[in-house]
């Protein structure tokens, strides 16, 4: 997924590819039992010339099979994420007259990604956007009711016959204690 900068005219370049996950060392880590990747990352990429920036405009997409967090159902969870980007060359100077000291930023303060060499790889931005989209404790109905703490029945596929119990955490002890007003 690399991009020579010549190749970028001031028409820009559009580009479309599918590549699979294995290629991706993060996520080839990642593919578990618990993620597992149904199709390759499909991305769609738009890099142009602004300036002395190249601008980068972009979507990933793909679907991972993951189990809820509430019920452990497997589901499919389709992945959705676009981003914007700007690379630049060499960082543009900045004065700061109001300033009696001189005031240094780097690329990242500006956000702006420096370009080193006469090739932007885009294989690092992509990974990042696909981990970035993955849900932290994906759900399969955000009106799911998930399992009993007690018998472990599935509550979406019916009620169990368990009575909820009182709270018995750290400070259940706490519960008949009596503080002596006299």
């Amino acid at each position: 997924m690399l991009i020579r900068l010549e190749d970028i005219k001031d028409e820009g370049l559009e580009l479309e590819f599918e590549e699979p996950r294995s290629i991706f060392p993060l996520l080839a880590d990642l593919q578990t039992d618990e993620v597992v990747f149904l199709e390759p990352v499909r991305v769609r990429l738009r890099v142009f010339r602004a300036g002395d920036m190249i601008e980068a405009q972009g979507e990933v997409s793909s679907s991972v099979r993951v189990a809820c967090g509430r019920c452990l159902k497997e589901f499919i969870q389709p992945i959705h994420s676009a981003f914007e980007l700007t690379y630049v060359v060499e960082l543009p100077e900045i004065e700061d007259e109001s300033a009696d000291g001189e005031l240094e930023l780097d690329a990242e303060d500006m956000g702006l990604i420096l370009v080193e060499g006469e090739e932007i790889d885009f294989a690092g931005v992509i990974e990042e956007q696909v981990l970035m989209a993955l849900p932290l404790r994906p759900l399969c109905d955000e009106g799911c009711k998930g399992l009993c703490p007690q018998c472990g029945a599935d509550l979406n596929v019916s009620q169990c016959g368990c009575h909820p119990s009182e709270f018995g955490g750290k400070f259940a002890v706490l519960k008949n204690f009596k503080i002596d007003k006299s």
